[in-house]
């Protein structure tokens, strides 16, 4: 498709822009940053947070065991390198992941925007949560600063990175966001579940998440994919279905995929007893498979980890 005079969205100055998917979203010629064509104007309500809300039901037994998952094997990641002491979640949201933190010894701080989130972190955690970057006490630091699915959200990230969060790094920050390169981005397009054109500003690719936090001043360590941290038979249908697609299968279509599972589904369990064998067999037989999806950098989670850079200490 040739380029269309597509407004550039803040966080990007170029002025070519080619749309993507019907024109959801549109893609920098020179920079490659996709950004939603439309900038979103989402209130993150109460109602986003609880039972039965338009967003994500952090106390469900399904996100409650996602999250553990995927926090307690970074906080392992971690400490294995030697980091530990002060740790600061940006967009915390009602802290879970400091939650886990503060269980491993970790001195927690918070910033949460969301007034109902931020007071549920400061009452679950014990710990006053800030609404801002700015609100932290004036010139503290944290050895390590993680946002995770966070910078898809801000209108200009390199510039908040730059300003806001890079003064409060003292060793690491981690960042996490849905990865635009994925096998499932590239298979199930528009409807992507991490898509959420109604939230997200941004999507990232590696070398676009990359280039944002290096133009923010930070030198980058290290930057790769993860899975999802719950695996199950519905994620093993989803991967091999997806290859086959991208195999260029006549046959597929993106409809035969089965809807995404939901993170808030009130009636989810852990598998038990044969279906436990079923999923962990299932699990073992695909993890090569899954190690080269992630080695590719086409797994679902985009991290990126970076220290400041020289004139950041």
């Amino acid at each position: 498709m040739s380029a269309a005079p597509i407004p550039s969205p803040p966080g990007c100055a170029h002025q070519r822009r080619h749309e993507l998917w019907g024109g959801l979203l549109a893609r920098c010629e020179r920079c490659g940053l996709v950004s939603t064509a439309r900038m979103p104007n989402f209130a993150y309500t109460e109602k986003y947070f609880v039972e039965d809300g338009a967003g994500y039901d952090f106390d469900s037994p399904l996100a409650r065991t996602f999250d553990a998952e995927r926090f307690e094997r970074e906080l392992a990641a971690l400490e294995a390198r030697g980091l530990g002491g002060k740790v600061l979640d940006v967009g915390c949201a009602i802290g879970s992941f400091l939650s886990h933190a503060k269980a491993h010894g970790w001195e927690i701080a918070g910033v949460e925007q969301a007034e109902f989130a931020r007071r549920e972190a400061s009452r679950r955690l014990g710990v006053e949560i800030m609404g801002s970057l700015a609100a932290l006490p004036a010139g503290r630091r944290y050895d390590v600063v993680t946002l995770h699915h966070v910078l898809e959200h801000i209108q200009e990230p390199a510039a908040f990175l730059a300003r806001e969060v890079a003064p409060r790094v003292g060793r690491l920050m981690l960042v996490e966001v849905p990865n635009f390169a994925s096998l499932a981005a590239q298979v199930e397009g528009p409807r992507w579940s991490d898509l959420r054109p109604e939230q997200h500003v941004h999507h990232f690719e590696a070398p676009t998440l990359r280039a944002v936090v290096e133009a923010a001043g930070f030198e980058v360590l290290r930057v790769y994919t993860l899975a999802e941290p719950l695996w199950s038979l519905r994620a093993s249908l989803r991967t091999l279905r997806s290859l086959r697609a991208l195999a260029g299968s006549r046959s597929f279509d993106p409809a035969d995929l089965p809807p995404p599972a939901s993170l808030e589904a009130r009636d989810w369990r852990p598998p038990r007893g044969l279906r436990r064998a079923v999923v962990e067999t299932n699990r073992w037989l695909l993890r090569p498979l899954v190690a080269w999806i992630e080695w590719t950098l086409r797994a679902g989670r985009l991290v990126l980890e970076a220290r400041p850079g020289r004139g950041g200490s």
